[in-house]
């Protein structure tokens, strides 16, 4: 820090450096924040301090005004900046906390005079921490913020689309240029605390609770002024050339314009100072130049006391109907809908598909599972309800185990029994996000033998649909074969999987055993039917020699046949599909599932809940999601449960 009073002649005493010069720094910086009305005591306190070193420093002259009003600060080195925002019933406070290249720190508490939303609270907090700091010397900042909204938004990682949110990122750029270094990230709100605490204690008392903290009060937001400007901004009259040619005989100088004005205007009357237009039905329709009024319209029309919230083309219908009239009516209508909360939320749902199908080919037995759980079923013996099934991609074969419950202590046991010691260990196990799948002990087991844990997205069960093949399949077949004692499912599993294994399968071609073990089984049957096979038992141990070694042709025909079948079914699903793509920094609405429904709304309850922001693409029309406020949603969502939010 260097000191500049006009005089380079007279050097600065050492002892005045020492004990005055962070009381100019004080003065100075609290004269830039009288425009955040800041408290007139603590003001006082700094000049009364000012005046008492002076008194008891001898030798030290105490600086006139226009002394300390060219104190000039220049620190080159990087400052760092947590801020924070904080809004409810009560009011709004921002959290500043500024910590100086020296290791001091400052800190703000600032109390918002006008209604702000969180995220208003935000960017109140990170342009107030920046006029802070530039005026506090710091030409080179590092923020730290636990909105998510925010950081992105001033990295560019997400677009602004709200009308405020455009507003204040353009004023926090333009205060960040002035800096010659800045940098922002976002962090947890557990290490943001000293600034969420500032932010949190005037929005949740009062008065502070804390007497030593500055309390600053912001009387106007950041962005009023610019929106005063844009509210007085001229609105084109596209009635304008209609009106002066009926009015005052008067047309446009270009001679297109003229002869296009002329031949519209015979649909145009003017009657008491009011522009009708006259309809193809015959009605007169007054015409609407503000605004305004077809924003009060549109409001009453769709969601005031006479509203119903219909659909754009009927509100513009209906508008029409009441005998009013402007040229992007129905254009108007459709977007007005387009963003009404109530009708994003309480839309339907779309059965579409939202992405092409993306099929699996597994080359070679065994290499990848597809693994669920089915449950619960009647009890049976041993109190077993769940029955833990494993599919082979390639094969199509299935193992399958009744337990009376299915912890990961179950699942290890499971694949350790089933898969490892019976066709060794796979490459990959696709599952669902239970928690015996994916908890500690499980992904432990499997990082140990290398087997790779793909867990599917969230209620889309199509992402593991080779399971939940399998699941249908062996509850059928169980089914048709119990009669009145429905507790003996386990008994009838075998005979189950055995019939499933020396089924053939359309998508191969041939039965799982035969793809595994290079030949058909001996049925039952063949005990007391004997086929030609039990006849010529010699020639028949040498044809099983020459059906091993054909035995990898016939899985590379296999594998043929199903890429075959595979593309057929791609075809003829990806025609349904209404695509959704969704980019990082969208908002966008999720599917209300039973478990995250309303209490008690029952059928009234809204169908989607949100709007989120895509944090990340992680393919495949799987998205991961962060609320408005930054905290991250668990797992990641198919874009069939999502649905584009418009403000």
């Amino acid at each position: 820090m260097t000191r500049d009073f006009g005089d380079a002649e007279n050097p600065i005493e050492d002892d005045y450096d020492k004990f005055v010069r962070q009381l100019f720094l004080l003065y100075s910086l609290l004269r830039t924040l009288f425009k955040y009305k800041l408290c007139p005591v603590i003001f006082d306190l700094i000049i009364s301090t000012i005046e008492l070193v002076a008194e008891f420093s001898p030798g030290i002259e105490q600086p006139s005004h226009d002394e300390i009003n060219n104190v000039m600060i220049q620190d080159n080195q990087l400052w760092t900046l947590h801020v924070d925002g904080s809004s409810n019933i009560r009011g709004s406070r921002l959290g500043v906390v500024l910590k100086s290249s020296h290791g001091g720190n400052m800190v703000y508490s600032i109390r918002c005079e006008f209604k702000a939303t969180n995220n208003e609270a935000e960017y109140e907090a990170l342009i107030a921490g920046l006029d802070i700091a530039y005026n506090s010397g710091a030409r080179r900042v590092h923020v730290r913020s636990d909105s998510l909204l925010v950081v992105k938004q001033v990295n560019g990682d997400f677009q602004a689309k709200d009308s405020k949110m455009m507003t204040y990122l353009k004023i926090a750029k333009e205060s960040i240029a002035r800096f010659e270094k800045f940098t922002i990230e976002q962090i947890p709100r557990d290490l943001n605390v000293q600034a969420d605490d500032l932010a949190n204690m005037g929005s949740a008392f009062n008065e502070p609770t804390l007497d030593s903290i500055p309390i600053i009060h912001l009387m106007t937001s950041s962005i009023e002024a610019i929106e005063k400007v844009q509210m007085i901004e001229e609105v084109y009259n596209w009635s304008l050339d209609i009106w002066n040619y009926l009015k005052y005989d008067r047309l446009p100088d270009d001679k297109m314009e003229a002869r296009k004005t002329r031949s519209k205007a015979s649909r145009y009357t003017i009657f008491e100072g009011k522009l009708y237009r006259k309809s193809t039905s015959g009605l007169i329709l007054r015409c609407i130049t503000s605004k305004e009024h077809m924003n009060q319209i549109l409001q009453e029309m769709h969601d005031g006391e006479c509203g119903n919230h219909s659909g754009g083309r009927s509100l513009a219908n209906r508008i029409s109907r009441q005998g009013y009239y402007w040229p992007t009516l129905r254009e108007d209508a459709m977007r007005y809908v387009q963003r009404c909360d109530a009708c994003q939320r309480h839309s339907g749902t779309s059965h579409l598909p939202s992405k092409p199908l993306h099929s699996v080919l597994i080359p070679w037995p065994f290499m990848r599972w597809g693994m669920d759980i089915v449950g619960k079923l009647p009890p049976a013996p041993g109190q077993k309800v769940f029955l833990l099934i494993l599919t082979d991609y390639f094969s199509k074969w299935i193992e399958a185990a009744a337990f009376s419950q299915v912890r990961d202590k179950e699942v290890i046991s499971f694949i350790q029994t089933n898969s490892i010691y019976r066709f060794g260990v796979p490459s990959e196990i696709m599952c669902d996000n239970g928690s015996q799948f994916i908890g500690e002990k499980t992904r432990k087991f499997d990082d140990e033998r290398g087997i790779r844990l793909i867990t599917s997205t969230p209620r889309y069960p199509q992402s593991n649909g080779l399971a939940e093949s399998s699941n249908k399949v062996i509850i059928n077949s169980i089914q048709k074969r119990l009669k009145e004692a429905k507790g003996k499912w386990v008994e009838e599993l075998p005979s189950v999987l055995w019939a499933n294994r020396t089924t053939p399968r359309t998508s191969t071609g041939q039965t799982p055993f035969s793809l595994v073990y290079g030949c058909e089984e001996v049925p039952p049957i063949e005990s007391q039917l004997p086929i030609a096979r039990h006849r010529t038992m010699e020639q028949n141990v040498i044809d099983l020699y020459y059906d091993l070694d054909a035995l990898e042709e016939l899985r590379e025909k296999a594998f043929q046949k199903m890429a075959l079948q595979k593309a057929m079914v791609e075809r003829r699903f990806n025609k349904k599909v209404k695509a959704k793509i969704f980019q990082v920094g969208d908002y966008v609405l999720r599917q209300v599932f039973q478990n995250t429904q309303e209490l008690n709304a029952g059928k009234l309850s809204i169908k989607w809940e949100g709007p989120y922001i895509i944090s990340k693409i992680i393919g495949n029309g799987a998205y991961k999601l962060t609320t408005i406020e930054g905290k991250e949603i668990p797992r990641s969502w198919n874009a069939t449960h999502l649905k584009r939010y418009y403000f």
